[in-house]
């Protein structure tokens, strides 16, 4: 069969980048941030608005409004007119009035001085003019930074930081605990029948789903048909059934760490309702760097592979292939080749018969036109 090879659409592109996100997303590291940032926020919240509310006072004259600042000044005038001593007030006058931190910039002081000067604000341009003058003989007043503000954020950081640590400790802590019990369900028995493993009716001791199962574990390299070369990589990967999660991708990297590209398995349909899912057919994929192209192609089951209308469905994502034990499906990009093979299959006891998979476990291997 022939690899579709055609020029990824808009759809296919977002698709490939919420593949991406779903990968995140089941991170457990990306769980305990999330967890962390969503409790860290109620926390927050908590704080803000019953524990630590915020209250406004003891305002700097820098930080009114130009109407306010004036009054202020002009009672500054009126109290050296009074007879204080003119570097207690300016003093008093607080840092911020400029671009400078912590002093006071009597420049931009001075400045709206002048302006109410030439207004004659409240005839009182004598004591004004005075107070100006005065300040011409003082240096900047120096000012405490104010921490006020900075302590709520700081312990806010600090709470969410300590609660994201404690859910990583959790999590760390679930898993490794051992997997919990297998359960026993009145659903299959593995039996074979012809070349491909089927099932039958009887209560069986199905084991409970492992994310590791469904994750790229590496294997010893072997010689494959039709190949010369060691592949650069080679892994196992298991769908199982419950695992509705099931998305596994893997990096396709030299000796040297430089990297060339991704491949995987995922869900890419199922049938009937309810849960688990169950899985007609799943989908080999992968990405070349060199290549603007994703190529795909479908494991169906039986069913799947005889249904004219889900064939029909799943024609856009790649060539349809019937999963069974043996086969070797290639894919081909640029500069990357893959060899999925497939181990073994397993059908979930269900009408129509062989219609979702209860495991199918794939062997994948790489090579680059790039590496010798």
């Amino acid at each position: 069969m022939s690899v579709k090879q055609t020029q990824p659409s808009v759809k296919q592109q977002a698709a490939m980048w919420l593949m991406i996100i779903k990968q995140l997303a089941s991170s457990y590291a990306w769980q305990a941030i999330g967890v962390g940032v969503l409790i860290g926020a109620l926390l927050g919240l908590v704080f803000a608005w019953w524990i630590w509310p915020l209250h406004l006072y003891d305002a700097k004259p820098s930080t009114l409004s130009e109407q306010y600042q004036q009054v202020f000044l002009n009672n500054a005038a009126n109290s050296l007119a009074a007879g204080k001593p003119i570097n207690e007030i300016s003093v008093q006058l607080g840092e911020g009035w400029g671009t400078k931190t912590n002093t006071t910039d009597l420049q931009a002081v001075k400045n709206i001085l002048t302006g109410m000067i030439q207004n004659h604000y409240q005839n009182n341009d004598q004591n004004l003019k005075a107070f100006q003058n005065a300040l011409q003989a003082v240096g900047p007043a120096n000012g405490a930074a104010d921490l006020s503000p900075v302590l709520p954020l700081l312990i806010t950081v600090i709470v969410l930081l300590a609660v994201i640590a404690v859910a990583l400790l959790i999590i760390r802590r679930l898993r490794s605990e051992k997997p919990r019990q297998a359960t026993t369900v009145s659903h299959t028995r593995a039996a074979v029948s012809g070349d491909q493993t089927v099932v039958d009716t009887g209560a069986v001791v199905m084991p409970s789903v492992s994310r590791a199962a469904g994750g790229a574990r590496p294997v010893e390299k072997t010689a494959w048909p039709g190949e010369t070369r060691a592949p650069l990589t080679q892994f196992a990967t298991t769908y199982a059934f419950g695992d509705d999660r099931y998305d596994m991708s893997s990096s396709i990297e030299t000796s040297g760490g430089d990297f060339l590209g991704e491949c995987g398995v995922g869900i890419s349909e199922m049938i009937g309702a309810g849960t688990p899912e169950k899985v007609t057919a799943l989908e080999v994929w992968v990405f070349d760097k060199n290549d603007v192209r994703t190529v795909t192609k479908v494991l169906m089951s039986d069913y799947a592979f005889n249904d004219a209308a889900l064939r029909a469905k799943l024609a856009p994502k790649g060539d349809a292939i019937l999963a069974r034990p043996g086969e070797v499906v290639e894919l081909k990009t640029q500069t990357l080749k893959i060899n999925a093979r497939i181990v073994d299959v397993v059908y979930g006891s269900s009408t129509p018969a062989n219609s979702y998979f209860q495991q199918v476990t794939l062997e994948l291997a790489t090579w680059s036109d790039s590496v010798s």
